[in-house]
């Protein structure tokens, strides 16, 4: 992946990319930019390609073709919340320690933890309303819980890009709506710039920056919902009311 100078107020660019598997393309021809504190939302049906432009654009799997930049002031650091985490419960990992995973990266290796990175810990359990729960163990929490979890793990790595991979999957009603809550209250205090992947579209905010749709191996991108609206109407597979 070539990375270039680009406008500092983008933090990520895509020129004529294609991303896929072994050489064979799943989506092509995608070209969009994201400006640093905003809020996008790659959405479409499952199977349709979303995570794997979504881990593309992390860095996990190359592009095929084509060009991402990222800010030429400094090379963004991702904080990463995947759809769904089984840490092996012979491992009793307490709420804590797995928000202090995403420490890790921060210090040296065999370098005990310093007072200071505990506190940093602690801030991130509170940011995600979990702080009380910080010695049960993560295998004891429910799926909303995990979930905040997860989210204050990603904010521990004190990230300049949070990315969402499904965030509201495997939760029931209430809890979906208390995670959209958060991911919203954490956009807007921190001005984090976030990126988001979902196929549940009541869980998408009416007023975000960008949204990316992606359905029929197609990338259409809009910069508010209203120019997309005309096509959501058009497909019955997307039903729901969208976020306020």
């Amino acid at each position: 992946m070539q990375r270039q100078s680009m406008n500092r107020d983008h933090c990520i660019a895509l020129q004529d990319v294609s991303v896929g598997y072994r050489g064979h393309p799943i989506l092509m021809d995608i070209n969009f930019s994201l400006k640093a504190g905003e809020f996008t939302v790659m959405f479409g049906p499952n199977g349709c390609g979303k995570t794997t432009l979504f881990k593309t654009v992390l860095q996990i799997i190359p592009p095929i073709h084509g060009t991402i930049t990222y800010g030429d002031t400094h090379y963004p650091r991702f904080g990463y919340v995947p759809q769904r985490q089984i840490l092996d419960e012979i491992y009793p990992f307490t709420a804590e320690e797995v928000v202090l995973m995403g420490t890790f990266g921060q210090v040296k290796p065999f370098c005990p933890t310093t007072k200071t990175g505990r506190a940093w810990v602690a801030q991130c359990l509170e940011d995600v309303g979990m702080l009380d729960l910080r010695k049960r163990l993560f295998s004891e929490l429910s799926g909303g819980q995990k979930q905040r979890i997860l989210i204050a793990r990603a904010l521990a790595t004190k990230p300049d890009i949070l990315l969402l991979d499904e965030p509201i999957t495997g939760v029931d009603i209430i809890a979906q709506r208390k995670i959209m809550e958060l991911i919203i209250l954490l956009h807007k205090k921190h001005e984090l710039t976030i990126v988001m992947v979902t196929h549940e579209i009541h869980s998408i905010p009416k007023w975000i920056d960008n949204l990316i749709w992606i359905n029929d191996s197609k990338v259409l991108i809009g910069n508010s919902l209203e120019l997309l609206a005309p096509l959501l109407a058009e497909e019955t597979s997307f039903q729901g009311t969208l976020w306020h």
